[in-house]
């Protein structure tokens, strides 16, 4: 356990192995599956009076709020090394000895980037350097408009996770404001480094407080014996500029409303809710992409559509930090990890989605189903999926070990595959985040809106999904090379047709 918890030798550089999930997230990153995960604010700045700040303005407090927050949350400095001969990683923090320390660790990670907003997917055509020492975690800015500045901590995805993404960006954008309009100067000659390193978390297994050497070994998550899952072939876009693809796709506060609505009707959560949609538009958009593309190639889809025993979901996510008993926030003395996430497989049986989706190859149509079958039987389905993995700490703690062994035995061929992915960020409202700086407050400093992008290079649709300022927003991530523009914009279509399906009628404008 102690290679998990860090420690000293010298009481300058503190270390740690990384462990489970946050390992394996890394190793992945290592094959552009999940590297520069990030999470971004649009924030609008202004000074006193309502003028727009100066660039230089904009730099200065943003190095000072981002050493505030280094001192808060140290693990925003950690160094990343990788070692290749046992397939592990190893992250450390140096005590600074001063303000030129500190001020180098900000050159090597505050990045001003001048980007069009309509090409922030493009953002991750970009790759640096993190398996020696480096510090991976970025604080960009990118000036948006007048007066807004898109702001993204960005770096592999075993660093850091969504939510924690947004919380670290919250107490950035508290602390710009402050210097802007409390005259809240900063004085970092008074910050007392070194006490910072009793906010340096261990891995989430160790913060459950169980003892994760001696968990049982026996296997979780496990496969049905006939295991048979919807797997399409793949057909590569050879006609592409950038690496990235992305919709964002949001409903309207309305739309959103409706939803919340269903979903207490029906007795189930916005997450079994959303999955639900996402599954049965993202096996729409499957097979009509086939279609259009047509031949062996559209023969070869709906042949493994029709033979398929299993709608499957390579990954699934959940926030554990929220159960640990210690350590589970950066509120806390002892801080907190900045990766808290569980990840694990959902299976459900295809023919539910066959009778929801209603595919005739025939016809080449779709005939789907009404709110009820959807409610009923779909939502059913997918809370049944979400069942099957053991959620309890224990589970999580046994599938970190697991994980940790699959670093050694990670090849990238195994995510060559053309299925849908989810993770469910939250109810960023709920969480009490940029409450004070939302679009309709009073407060000069806004947060406009919120973004989670990541650079995925293999074939899976990932649905990055959250709520904030009472919209549903659904971050559709794709590789450019699996998906062409086109495919994109009709998963948009589908996901919104199937949206407005299972809600009904809502008077309101799609956003």
């Amino acid at each position: 356990m102690a290679a998990y918890t860090f420690t000293s030798d010298d009481g300058k550089t503190y270390k740690r192995n990384l462990h489970g999930f946050e390992a394996l997230c890394n190793s992945w990153a290592l094959h552009d599956f999940l590297f520069a995960f990030t999470g971004s604010a649009e924030v609008q700045l202004n000074d006193v009076s309502g003028a727009p700040l100066s660039k230089d303005v904009v730099v200065s407090i943003l190095r000072t709020a981002w050493i505030v927050l280094r001192h808060r949350v140290p693990a925003v400095a950690l160094g990343m090394t990788y070692h290749p001969e046992d397939a592990s990683w190893t992250v450390a923090y140096d005590v600074p000895s001063g303000l030129d320390e500190v001020n180098s660790w900000v050159d090597q990670t505050l990045v001003w980037r001048e980007t069009k907003p309509d090409c922030l997917a493009h953002e991750f055509d970009e790759k640096w350097e993190c398996t020696h020492g480096e510090f991976p975690l970025r604080l960009m800015v990118s000036p948006v408009g007048a007066s807004r500045y898109m702001l993204s901590l960005s770096g592999p995805h075993g660093l850091m996770d969504g939510r924690m993404s947004m919380i670290l960006l919250d107490q950035l954008v508290g602390s710009l404001h402050g210097q802007i309009h409390n005259a809240a100067s900063v004085d970092l000659k008074a910050i007392k480094w070194g006490e910072e390193v009793a906010r340096l978390a261990a891995t989430g297994a160790v913060l459950t407080g169980l003892d994760i050497n001696k968990m049982d070994n026996s296997e979780t998550d496990k496969k049905p014996e006939a295991f048979v899952p919807f797997m399409p072939p793949l057909m590569e876009n050879k006609v592409r500029t950038h690496d990235i693809a992305m919709r964002l796709v949001v409903f309207d506060n309305a739309r959103t409303s409706a939803l919340r609505q269903k979903c207490r009707e029906n007795n189930t959560t916005m997450t079994m809710a959303v999955d639900a949609i996402f599954a049965c538009a993202q096996a729409e958009a499957v097979l009509s992409s086939a279609a259009a593309i047509g031949g062996s190639h559209y023969t070869s889809t709906v042949e493994a559509y029709n033979n398929a025993l299993h709608w499957f979901m390579p990954l699934s996510c959940k926030d554990q930090r929220p159960s640990w008993p210690t350590s589970n926030s950066i509120e806390r003395p002892e801080g907190t990890t900045l990766f808290g996430t569980d990840g694990f497989t959902l299976q459900a049986n295809m023919e539910v989605f066959r009778k929801a989706v209603g595919f005739s190859a025939d016809k080449n149509s779709f005939d789907r189903c009404d709110k009820d079958f959807f409610w009923s039987t779909v939502i059913g389905e997918i809370v049944t999926a979400h069942g099957g993995p053991d959620k309890s700490l224990a589970g999580y703690v046994e599938r970190e070990r697991q994980k940790t062994e699959q670093c050694k035995t990670f090849h990238p061929s195994s995510m060559l595959v053309k299925m849908p992915i989810t993770s469910s960020i939250g109810d960023l409202d709920r969480l009490g985040l940029f409450a004070k700086y939302l679009p309709g407050s009073s407060s000069p400093t806004k947060v406009h809106r919120v973004l989670f992008r990541a650079r995925t290079l293999v074939p899976t649709m990932n649905n990055l999904y959250y709520q904030y300022d009472g919209k549903l927003n659904c971050s559709l991530l794709a590789s450019a090379q699996w998906y062409s523009p086109s495919e994109m914009d009709e998963m948009e279509v589908i996901l919104r047709r199937w949206f407005d399906r299972v809600v009904g009628e809502v008077d309101c404008e799609v956003v």
